[in-house]
């Protein structure tokens, strides 16, 4: 097996940080929000939303209740909307191993749970930071080396169904990857069989338990596709693919694929960066932040950008979650007066078809089987929007060749000389206003010229 490090080279703001998680020994970001759930009597879910710092207290004084429990990510906000995120913590696994065949012959929850081990041995798939019992079935859990940001979280939610689907025959939920989740609380009692929520195991090493850096981590288990061929090992992932069997990339693969300078793409962390630029694009544009126009004489108005954006939830958020989301989405970046009117209307008939291809259903477009959501072409996206140059500076998704050279000529820039354009045109004496074109000739003449005039100083 290739181990996976738990350092990497990926750079991801890291935010302040407070005390690890005492139940769990995650690394908690320094502020947030967080829900406590308890199920009561006729199935209903009371909710109480709480700050970060008071996860200890209230874990103390709640969490060894009755059907207690938790989210599993931190919002900036009291609200348990994907949308709202603030920070992940980690990627996790509901198994459901007691509708298995695992546990049929009697096997007890510490033979499973050596199983899963086994299974990732096997595989090579990360061994988790964390195996819970959850009363009934597991909580497998992998925990990050630090907060991640929610403008990771498409590839945050594209982890937790690579892994859905790496422990399927231990009866993975396919439910359970959406960022809003919550899980039972360790110390808690399950009603349903009695047993109290511990962990069982713990991946420690060296006195603390193992966490992984989140970049190496969604590169080495999540499939790839886009500039180039996907990694691969030699004999083995060929082999594996060719046997439709479960396999990850190995670490050596994963390094050779950057190398060559092959980009990993990603479905869901596509969709939800061009979320995020919608939401950069309206603040951009209006001082609150909230698209004010209706679209008259004006392609980007509310209509469109409603449209737009909850096309963008339709391929990250399960079917079962995005009227909610969709709705939480839109009041961030759109009038309340619009999305409680003509804004639900139009939705209407994306959430139709979000959950036509929940239901597996699939539409022929362009010669290929594609989902019947509605996806747009970055290059359409920009003419929509109408995006200029100066506002893909402040984008991620939507920005077009130009504004990929200019990033690719500061990203040079500061790697050969430590400055930006700025301290560099300071420090070369050269103005920003394209003195060539006052003078009447071209840039290469004004510079050759600049050159021969510094070579007879000399």
């Amino acid at each position: 097996m290739t181990a996976l490090p738990t350092t990497a080279p990926h750079i991801l703001p890291a935010p302040p940080m407070a005390p690890e998680d005492r139940l769990e020994g995650r690394v908690l970001p320094a502020s947030g929000w967080w829900t406590l759930n308890q199920l009561e009597r006729g199935g209903s879910m009371r909710q109480e939303h709480h700050r970060l710092d008071e996860l200890a207290f209230v874990l103390a004084k709640k969490g060894n209740g009755t059907d207690v429990y938790a989210s599993q990510s931190f919002f900036e906000r009291p609200s348990r909307r994907a949308v709202h995120l603030a920070y992940m913590t980690h990627a996790y696994v509901d198994l459901d191993v007691y509708k298995t065949p695992v546990m049929s012959d009697g096997k007890g929850i510490d033979v499973v749970a050596r199983l899963v081990l086994w299974d990732c041995d096997q595989w090579d798939i990360p061994r988790p930071s964390s195996i819970v019992h959850s009363g009934r079935g597991l909580y497998l859990k992998w925990f990050w080396r630090q907060p991640v940001p929610r403008a990771e979280a498409g590839r945050a939610m594209a982890i937790n169904r690579a892994l859905v689907r790496s422990f399927r025959d231990f009866g993975a939920d396919p439910a359970a990857v959406d960022l809003s989740r919550i899980l039972r609380v360790v110390g808690s009692v399950n009603s349903r069989s009695g047993k109290t929520v511990e962990v069982v195991w713990s991946n420690d090493a060296d006195g603390d338990v193992v966490r992984y850096d989140f970049g190496t981590f969604a590169d080495t288990v999540l499939p790839s596709s886009g500039d180039g061929p996907a990694p691969r090992s030699t004999e083995i992932v060929p082999l594996r693919r060719a046997r439709g069997e479960r396999t990850v990339a190995s670490r050596e693969a994963v390094e050779e694929h950057q190398r060559l300078g092959h980009k990993l793409f990603n479905r869901e962390h596509w969709h939800w960066g061009v979320l995020e630029d919608l939401r950069c694009l309206a603040k951009l544009r209006h001082e609150s932040g909230v698209v004010q126009v209706a679209g008259d004489g004006r392609l980007a108005g509310l209509d469109l950008f409603g449209h737009l954006g909850a096309c963008q939830l339709a391929r990250v958020i399960p079917a079962h979650r995005l009227a909610a989301e969709i709705e939480a989405w839109a009041r961030l970046i759109l009038p309340d007066w619009y999305v409680d009117g003509d804004f639900g209307r139009h939705c209407s008939t994306l959430l139709e078809l979000a959950h036509r291809a929940a239901a597996g259903e699939r539409v022929q477009h362009g010669g290929k089987t594609v989902s019947p959501i509605w996806t747009y072409k970055k290059a359409r996206l920009i003419e929509l929007l109408e995006i200029n140059s100066e506002e893909m500076r402040h984008m991620t998704r939507l920005i077009d060749d130009g504004e990929k050279r200019r990033r690719d000529r500061e990203k040079w820039r500061a790697d050969h000389t430590g400055q930006d354009r700025a301290a560099y045109l300071a420090a070369n004496g050269i103005s920003n206003d394209k003195p060539w074109e006052a003078e009447g000739v071209s840039r290469a003449t004004w510079y050759r010229r600049k050159q021969e005039a510094a070579a007879k100083a000399r």
